[in-house]
């Protein structure tokens, strides 16, 4: 009899030890989620705006033009992975716009309009090049009226984004100073 009252205060023990400690460790595990909740906040208001990274989506997608105008496929090819890369940041910022879902929207045009123009960036084929881009052109207009911004329409880049690159390829300039 008395080894079995041991025996139930024991098991009653160990309990109440487990309890204890899961109960320790949840308040610690409310701690940690708190604290990553904290530090998500501090990183998102922190983190560019979907209108800064349009802004760079802009600029590497007429270098882009710039790139093609000339054959430099190497640039044109950097600076299209550039323009995905930017993109798949804005949706990470902004999934929804104006009840539009920009995942979906922006994987599509990855899918068709940026595919058309990496294909004919790696068969170095400049007519399909402007085919393509123009394309792309119109997507984006499209998306911005989407998204109740009609103000915002995209061109064919008349003049350099910067003018301090050279745009055709280092084997191809006939001097370094040429910035066609």
């Amino acid at each position: 009899m008395h080894f079995n009252k041991m025996r139930i205060g024991s098991v009653k023990f160990v309990w109440m030890v487990a309890f204890l400690i899961t109960a320790n460790g949840c308040g610690r595990q409310d701690n940690a989620i708190q604290a990553l909740e904290a530090r998500v906040q501090k990183l998102e208001a922190a983190a560019p705006g979907v209108g800064s990274t349009m802004s760079a989506v802009q600029m590497h997608f007429a270098k882009l033009y710039f790139a093609g105008q000339v054959q430099n496929w190497g640039l044109a090819e950097f600076e299209l992975h550039e323009v995905e890369e930017n993109l798949e940041k804005a949706v990470a910022l902004r999934p929804e716009e104006k009840g539009v879902n920009l995942v979906n929207l922006t994987d599509a045009f990855k899918r068709t309009q940026l595919t058309a123009l990496r294909q004919a960036i790696e068969n170095k084929n400049t007519h399909a090049f402007e085919g393509a881009y123009n394309e792309a052109i119109a997507v984006c207009n499209g998306c911005h009226e989407e998204t109740a911004r009609p103000f915002l329409v995209i061109t064919l880049p008349t003049a350099p984004p910067v003018t301090n690159q050279l745009w055709l390829a280092p084997d191809t300039s006939a001097q370094a100073g040429d910035v066609r």
